[in-house]
């Protein structure tokens, strides 16, 4: 993760964040496209790696409360299949 692209700025951080439905509600989740494709570029099969590599990406731009963690978890994954099925078409 030393070489990503991380943002200069709040305001660049800003125009990075991506809304998602957690449990119901609509969370800005900052960095959330470039964690997906960083874990794609990982090559990693096992859906527990997955979860496990984006919640690490995703913990380290946001705060995750940790009695939502495994919500957090279940949207990550929807959203990176809805972006690997867009891809494989």
């Amino acid at each position: 993760m030393e070489n990503e692209d991380k943002p200069c700025c709040a305001a660049d951080a800003l125009r990075r964040i991506r809304q998602v439905k957690i449990n119901g509600i609509m969370t800005g989740i900052t960095m959330l496209d470039q964690s997906i494709a960083a874990v794609r570029a990982e090559g990693l099969t096992s859906e527990t790696a997955i979860r496990e590599a984006l919640m690490k990406r995703v913990n380290v731009y946001n705060y995750v409360p940790p009695a939502v963690e495994n919500h957090y978890a279940e949207a990550l994954m929807e959203e990176y299949r809805n972006v690997t099925k867009k891809n494989e078409q």
